[in-house]
C-alpha cells in the first residue's frame, strides 16, 4: 500500500495497538537492514534534530573523520577492546566505510574536492588491504564485509586519478597501489585486470610499462638482498602486469622475451607452465606451440601440456 493509505489506516488505532505493530515489525526487519539503515538510532532519536552538517558534508569534514578512522585502525583500536572506541562503534565500522566510499565518489573526480576525495580513497583501500593480513579490525574479509571487492575498489581510484590525465606522476601513483596487502579472498590477477583495464591507449600502456618496471627492479633488488616469498611474489606480479600489457599491444615476442628474462622461478618447467597459461589465456594458441616447441627437448612437460599441445597441434 501507499504511505498515505498506511497514515489512513493506522488512525483508527489507540496507543497500545500501535505498538504491537511497531515491535512486529520491528522484529521482522532482517539484522543487516536494521544496520545497514542505522533503524535502531532513528528509533531512539527520533526528535532529535538532524544537523545541517550531516545533510551537507563537506570534504573538510570528510577529512577529518577518515584521518582519525584509519589513523585508530592503524593504532588497533577497531581490532581490541579499549576506551577510545567503544565496542558497538567497533562492530559497525564496516557501515562507516561503506558510508565514506559513498560521500567520497559524489565528489568529482577532476574537482579540487575530488581529488582530495580520491586521496582519502586511497587511504581507505590501503588500511583495508592491510586488514586481509593483519587483524585491523572484527573481520578478515574486510572487502567482503563492505560488499566492495579489492579490485573494484582499486579501479574507482585508478578511474578517478586517471580522469585527471595520463601523466607519469598519476600513474606512478596508480601503480603504487600495486604494492599494497592482496585479499586472499580475491586472485591476484583480478587486481591486476582492473589496473590493465584502465589504460585506455597505446601511450598509456606504454607509458605503464616503463613505470611498471621500475617496480620489477625494486622488488627484485630486495629479492637480491633477501630471498623472501614475498619478495619474489611481488616481483612477478609486476612481471606478468607487463607481460599482459605487452600482449594487449600486440606485442607477444616482446612479452614472452621480458617474461623469460625477468620471471623469478627456479624451476623452469614451472616457469614455462606459467608463461603457457597465458598465452592460454590470451587465445594465443599459434604462439603457445611455437613456446612449447621451443624447449621441447630441453624441459620434460607434465602430462597436462602434452594433451594441449597434441590438441593445439590438430587444430593448426
Amino acid at each position: 500500500m501507499k504511505v498515505s493509505e498506511l497514515r489512513e489506516i493506522i488512525k483508527k488505532y489507540n496507543e497500545e495497538d500501535k505498538e504491537k505493530i511497531i515491535v512486529e515489525l520491528y522484529k521482522r526487519i532482517p539484522k543487516r537492514t536494521k544496520e545497514d539503515y542505522n533503524i535502531d538510532n532513528y528509533i531512539m532519536n527520533l526528535n532529535e534534530k538532524v544537523e545541517k552538517s550531516d545533510k551537507e558534508f563537506t570534504i573538510e569534514r570528510l577529512e577529518k573523520e577518515v584521518n582519525y578512522f584509519v589513523e585508530c585502525a592503524n593504532s588497533d583500536l577497531y581490532a581490541s577492546p579499549n576506551k577510545i572506541i567503544s565496542k558497538s562503534e567497533r562492530s559497525k565500522w564496516r557501515f562507516k566505510v561503506k558510508n565514506f566510499y559513498k560521500k567520497l565518489n559524489s565528489f568529482l573526480p577532476t574537482t579540487e574536492d575530488g581529488k582530495k576525495a580520491t586521496d582519502l580513497l586511497k587511504d581507505l583501500f590501503i588500511i583495508l588491504s592491510f586488514g586481509t593480513h593483519y587483524l585491523t579490525f572484527s573481520s578478515w574479509n574486510t572487502f567482503g564485509a563492505i560488499q566492495i571487492s579489492q579490485s573494484e575498489f582499486l579501479m574507482n581510484i585508478v578511474q578517478r586519478k586517471l580522469a585527471n590525465g595520463i601523466t607519469d606522476d598519476n600513474l606512478s601513483y596508480c601503480i603504487e597501489l600495486l604494492n599494497v596487502k592482496y585479499d586472499p579472498q580475491e586472485y591476484h590477477k583480478s587486481i591486476l585486470i582492473s589496473f590493465e583495464s584502465c589504460l585506455k591507449t597505446a601511450d598509456a600502456r606504454y607509458k605503464a610499462i616503463e613505470l611498471l618496471k621500475k617496480q620489477v627492479g625494486l622488488w627484485k633488488e630486495k629479492y637480491r638482498q633477501k630471498d623472501s616469498y614475498e619478495n619474489e611474489t611481488y616481483a612477478n606480479y609486476f612481471i606478468e602486469c607487463i607481460v599482459d600489457i605487452y600482449i594487449q599491444l600486440c606485442e607477444v615476442k616482446n612479452g614472452i622475451s621480458y617474461f623469460h628474462k625477468q620471471y623469478i622461478n627456479r624451476n623452469k618447467e614451472i616457469k614455462e607452465y606459467i608463461l603457457l597459461e597465458k598465452l592460454e589465456e590470451y587465445g594465443l594458441y599459434k604462439e603457445w606451440i611455437l613456446e612449447y616447441e621451443k624447449h621441447l627437448e630441453k624441459i620434460d612437460y607434465r602430462n597436462e601440456l602434452k594433451e594441449k599441445y597434441k590438441e593445439y597441434k590438430k587444430r593448426q
